[in-house]
């Protein structure tokens, strides 16, 4: 097989998703990967793009989830005091168009050779898709000596029907109406990956003070959130991850039991940055960095949910409807 044809195919693979399996040649550094780097990002970041779109989709309908458990500002026991700590848990839903999807053929001109990548496998894995391996391959050919090398490509990382997530959370208010929510996880070390980190801010209004004896609460919410990802091998995030959520939330509370139903409509964005460094096991290929943004699907969701308050325990379950489906259940104390 021809040596530069070889070092291609193994750029391929640590561009596209950092993975390789087992060497089968010696690869030699043949031309400057710096030349090589465009196109073969193109190449990259299009498969790439449809395997960590479910991961982008699952964190932000999950970190954008949990935003209220009631609409009332100022719930708390304390005379012109409300403070909240607990936790939630948000499940985004996959669903099975998010574990698959199926890769268009390209042909591309690198460092003057043409190549043509062929998927001959039909749908291969998503992040979230099958995990067991060999995976689907990948045809790599040289136009013009018609030479072809055949790659793995990788399976998923779990299979799994839904995307966890833990956020602690703190609220405090009240004053004049409005309250602030605290999300907040330092960078906490990962036993088998890196470290994680969360952050998140968010302000609500008491829309029904201005209303007199308005039936229900009202209120409206603005918050931002993110998360990052430190792999434990590389300097630097491998994930940076962000966004906004608006929302209007209505909720009654039951005069004779401790039982409040909520509802909300919510606006919102997340935007993910991957960054990664791959080090090919060869050590005449030099390291070669990948970056790929990509915005969740999420947009716009309804949110409908219950919550019990037992003396000062608050707990709440609700469901979502959008593009991923979240459901959240949360634990926490009011005072």
């Amino acid at each position: 097989m021809n040596r530069w044809l070889q070092t291609l195919t193994a750029t391929f693979l640590i561009v596209s998703l950092g993975y390789a399996g087992p060497a089968n040649a010696q690869y030699e550094d043949v031309g400057s990967l710096d030349e090589l780097s465009g196109a073969l990002e193109v190449m990259a970041g299009q498969y790439a793009d449809n395997y960590v779109q479910p991961v982008s989709d699952a964190f932000g309908a999950g970190m954008n989830s949990a935003m209220f458990r009631t609409a009332d500002a100022g719930g708390g026991i304390l005379p012109g005091v409300d403070v909240y700590v607990g936790v939630s848990v948000t499940g985004a839903l996959m669903a099975s168009s998010d574990r698959s999807f199926l890769p268009q053929n390209q042909t591309l001109t690198v460092d003057g050779r043409e190549l043509r990548f062929d998927y001959s496998n039909g749908r291969v894995p998503t992040a979230f898709g099958e995990t067991k391996t060999p995976s689907a391959t990948v045809d790599i050919t040289d136009v013009g000596t018609g030479q072809t090398t055949n790659v793995q490509l990788p399976p998923g990382i779990v299979n799994t029907p839904v995307a966890p997530l833990v956020i602690p959370q703190l609220g405090v208010g009240t004053a004049f109406g409005t309250d602030v929510m605290l999300r907040y996880l330092p960078r906490t070390r990962l036993k088998s990956y890196g470290t994680v980190g969360v952050f998140g801010l968010g302000v609500r209004h008491s829309i029904s003070q201005y209303i007199p004896m308005s039936p229900v609460d009202i209120a409206v919410q603005g918050a931002y959130n993110s998360i990052s990802l430190e792999d434990k091998n590389v300097e630097g995030d491998v994930l940076d991850a962000s966004g906004y959520a608006f929302n209007l939330q209505v909720s009654k509370s039951l005069p004779v039991l401790p039982v409040t139903f909520y509802s909300g409509l919510q606006y919102e964005t997340f935007d993910a940055s991957y960054a990664y460094t791959f080090q090919p096991q060869n050590s005449n290929i030099d390291p070669v960095s990948f970056t790929l943004d990509q915005e969740a699907s999420n947009k716009v969701r309804g949110v409908a949910g219950v919550t019990i308050t037992l003396a000062v325990v608050r707990i709440n379950a609700d469901y979502s409807l959008s593009g991923n489906d979240v459901v959240t259940v949360g634990m926490g104390v009011q005072l």
